[in-house]
């Protein structure tokens, strides 16, 4: 609006007048108009007929439309888009804070919904995956346990809810024949399982199912990357030759690239050759690593099927108590198994971003009023020539459109360094294989965020500028310009939404660095710091005598010991967080015959002497093992307190003796004599309690897998070299895998809370300073708004102290009705954040009060500075103030 408009309807008080008048003050402003437009170097014509449209009303423009002239209305909408961005780019500082504040609210929601959309949303290369279910054993002391072979043969050939099994069982391979031994990773497989997931072979062939057979020639699929990075990804791949653990095995395919087992798989092997070398293959009770997925029958569902499984389960207790007594059966969707514990998380942070984008189309909804009120007459006019209401909110939107445009292709920008920065948090792992990127869906997902930015910080604004009483409109611009106070009322609501929104983010935030913090004060059992952990797995025919591999364990112990740096070393099958370890049932000696599934089952490590000190466990009682227990001597053991607290509570547990196993399956006891007791450590994370836990010795129980420890006088990753040269002076073909520190071990373990806190915390602090921004603007329009009547006040009288508390009075009134509203709704929404908190309640008021708290004093001192500028107001100045 021009000054010289204003000029001419500044006296415009009553109903006459504006009825005489206004007529000639429309014509002005349509000249106005067709001015602006000839300096904006449009032709005549044109100028005056964009005057009309952006006036809105003109009868000939609308009876072009209704006679269907061709262009006509894109012209309109055309002239809406130019008037919109020539709007725009006059105000340069509300157009860039504007664009800015939209583009963080979207750029957020697009880096968030990008992990959504690989995790949770985008189909799985299967086909029909909602088929497929993920079948687990269950047992009353430890929950979900893998599958006894047996026990997977049996559901087979009993189960009718599913149309097709096939059993998953998790092995290694020591890969030769490169520059350098490797360790890889497979699954031994039924002959059926590619099939059944209807997976398409890239090279090759399905295995056959007599190559499932004992005695048949082995062979292997490869994955899509282990042939590309190890075979140059050859053609010509299929019928040749590679060498795994010392065996020829004859390619017969190579995977897609887009499949994913439940872990990462290099190879896969025809399950026959794999479970009949094994002790499990008949043994009911030995639960190796295997998992069985199945695709349900047409017809049947998940509820069905676990009706059926259930049944089946108590039918083979019935008929195998020894094994099978109080087993069940735990069955769930392959995405749930892929996705595990990361979905609460992701949509908790998929929910922040969304109120970071509310609190952004809040602000830049308060802008568009601020902004809205110089332009109260001119929308007043339009509707006074014959503008419909409906014309004018299309025009208002259309800039709302502008302005989300801007801010999504910005918000764009910022998402890609979002997702890599993500992804960089992101423990390796931790999204299954998927790939987190910006494809045509996660686009769409954007256009949609910007449809709903224009809707949400757009139509409100739009809905009020253009109230149609034109003639109260007109008179109140006669006086000063102004929103009214309904507009004062809508802008202090979206800053209270923003206030609201803000705590409720920040409150989980404080959850979870609470929650974080007492997991981190947790005692995991032993000192993490400069302890270096590596795997070796023994898998040449070589080592397939106990004395071979005692002797190999024996040398690289000694000779990793002496390296410069080394101030100790040992060798366990036990590394704690890690959740990977062998559980079995022990007897105490004169302890009753219990009944099957009664016994204790601890978890089993079998270590070597210098372990506990090498990990820093402690020693409670007793003595550790020595090199003098070898297979020669009696039998010992180690017990953790909890084990001994458990059995021998009002006795001394050194010299008690347990066996392994119950005493009727076999004919003379084998008893380990416990000769030391250690702290407890959180073998499955830090979140999870204690477990009973037994040591053996590995000269006497030696293994062909173990974990090697190092803890060094200084930085761990300088010796990682020296200990490869190490292990290639005993044998050249053992591969080294898994190389990591204890403290990345425990880092690792927290990983999901961990990503949690820092994301949610970053949305958070985000949300707060918008927050803090909204109620700034509020304020400081509102005291310009006041500036006349703070002059009449001091005028007459008032201290500038009075006019500090009114002004702070006002912010605090919004702030006060923020945080109750926020309080509420935090109450009822953090209850989503319980199973990734620890030892913290959803509901802690410390956490509530102390947000609280915060936001009360951001809300004031944003309030601050507009209220000393209206203590600074002089009197005379405020008086002639319009």
């Amino acid at each position: 609006m021009t000054s010289r408009l204003r000029s001419l309807i500044r006296n415009l008080f009553t109903r006459e007048n504006v009825d005489r008048d206004l007529d000639a003050e429309v014509r002005s402003y349509a000249a106005l108009l067709e001015e602006e437009n000839l300096s904006a170097g449009m032709k005549p014509e044109a100028a005056k007929r964009a005057a009309r449209i952006e006036l809105g009303g003109h009868e000939q423009v609308k009876e072009e439309v209704r006679a269907g002239r061709a262009g006509a209305w894109l012209e309109t909408v055309w002239q809406d888009v130019r008037y919109g961005a020539r709007i725009l780019r006059k105000n340069p500082g509300f157009t860039a804070i504007a664009v800015m504040t939209l583009a963080l609210g979207i750029g957020a929601n697009t880096a968030i919904f990008s992990v959504v959309e690989a995790v949770l949303i985008r189909p799985l290369p299967y086909r029909e995956s909602s088929q497929l279910i993920v079948i687990n054993e269950t047992t009353p002391k430890v929950g979900t346990v893998s599958v006894s072979y047996p026990n997977f043969i049996d559901w087979r050939s009993m189960s009718h809810a599913f149309s097709q099994m096939s059993a998953v069982h998790s092995v290694g391979f020591n890969l030769a024949g490169v520059s350098q031994p490797e360790s890889i990773m497979g699954d031994a497989v039924s002959p059926n399982f590619l099939s059944m997931l209807g997976m398409r072979p890239f090279l090759g062939r399905d295995f056959d199912s007599s190559e499932d057979k004992p005695g048949t020639a082995p062979v292997v699929l490869l994955s899509h990357s282990l042939w590309k990075t190890h075979l140059g990804g050859d053609p010509q791949v299929v019928g040749k030759l590679v060498t795994l653990d010392g065996r020829s095995f004859t390619i017969v395919r190579v995977l897609p690239p887009d499949f994913r087992a439940l872990d990462k798989t290099d190879v896969l092997v025809p399950l026959g050759l794999s479970i009949n070398a094994d002790s499990y293959a008949n043994d009911r009770g030995d639960r190796g690593d295997m998992v069985v997925i199945g695709r349900l029958a047409p017809g049947a569902t998940l509820a069905t099927a676990r009706v059926e499984m259930e049944g089946i389960a108590l039918q083979l207790a019935r008929q195998y108590p020894a094994s099978n007594d109080q087993c069940g059966v735990a069955l769930e969707p392959i995405r749930a198994a892929f996705v595990g514990d990361l979905q609460p998380a992701i949509l908790v942070l998929a929910g922040a971003v969304m109120f970071v984008l509310l609190i952004s189309c809040a602000n830049v909804a308060n802008l568009f009023l601020a902004r809205g009120a110089g332009r109260t007459r001119e929308i007043a006019l339009r509707l006074a020539f014959g503008a419909g209401r409906r014309r004018l909110i299309r025009q208002l939107l259309t800039e709302s459109l502008l302005l989300a445009l801007f801010g999504g292709a910005l918000g764009l920008a910022l998402a890609v360094g979002g997702i890599q920065g993500i992804t960089r948090l992101i423990p390796d792992g931790m999204l299954m294989g998927a790939t987190v990127n910006l494809n045509g869906f996660v686009l769409l997902f954007v256009a949609g965020l910007v449809v709903l930015t224009v809707l949400v910080f757009g139509l409100a604004p739009a809905w009020h500028l253009t109230n149609p009483d034109v003639q109260s409109e007109l008179k109140d611009g006669a006086r000063t310009v102004t929103a009214g106070r309904a507009q004062n009322r809508l802008r202090g609501v979206l800053a209270v939404a923003e206030i609201s929104l803000a705590l409720v983010l920040l409150v989980g935030a404080g959850l979870m660095v609470k929650s974080l913090y007492r997991l981190m004060q947790v005692d995991p059992g032993f000192r993490p710091d400069r302890v270096l952990t590596m795997e070796l797995e023994l898998r040449a025919q070589r080592y397939s005598q106990k004395p071979a591999r005692i002797s190999f364990w024996q040398r690289i112990r000694e000779r990793v010991a002496a390296l410069p740096g080394v101030e100790s070393a040992a060798l366990g099958t036990a590394i704690p967080l890690t959740g990977n370890h062998s559980r079995t049932d022990i007897s105490m000696e004169g302890m009753p015959p219990l009944k099957p599934g009664s016994y204790p089952h601890p978890d089993m490590h079998t270590i070597s002497p210098g372990y506990i000190e090498t990990l820093g466990v402690s020693l409670l009682r007793g003595r550790a093992f020595t090199e003098a227990d070898t297979g020669t001597t009696p039998r010992v053991a180690l017990v953790n307190d909890m084990l001994a607290k458990r059995f021998f509570p009002n006795e001394d547990p050194i010299g008690k003796r347990f066996m392994f196993g119950h005493p009727s399956s076999q004919g003379t006891p084998s008893w380990l004599t416990i000769v030391g007791v250690v702290g407890d450590t959180k073998l499955y994370g830090l979140a999870n309690p204690s477990r009973l836990e037994v040591y053996v010795s590995y000269l006497q129980r030696p293994t062909d897998e173990m974990q090697l420890l190092v803890r060094s006088g200084g930085d761990t990753a300088a010796l990682i070299s020296a200990i490869r040269g190490v292990v290639a002076s005993i044998d050249k073909d053992q591969p080294i895998e898994g190389i990591s520190t204890m403290n990345e071990i425990v880092t690792n373990s927290i990983s999901t809370r961990r990503v949690t806190l820092i994301l949610l915390a970053f949305f958070s602090g985000l949300a707060v300073i918008l927050a803090g921004i909204g109620i700034f603007g509020v304020i400081a329009y509102n005291v310009a708004q006041r500036t006349h009547e703070i002059g009449i006040r001091m005028a007459l009288g008032a201290q500038r102290k009075h006019v500090l508390a009114m002004i702070l009075g006002q912010g605090g009134r919004i702030a006060l009705i923020g945080i109750l509203i926020g309080l509420a709704a935090a109450f009822a929404l953090t209850r989503l954040l319980e199973s990734l908190l620890f030892s913290v309640s959803a509901f802690d008021p410390i956490t509530f009060a102390g947000v609280a708290s915060v936001l009360a004093i951001v809300a004031l001192a944003a309030s601050y500075i507009p209220a000393r500028r209206a203590m600074r107001v002089d009197t005379m100045v405020a008086l002639r103030h319009e």
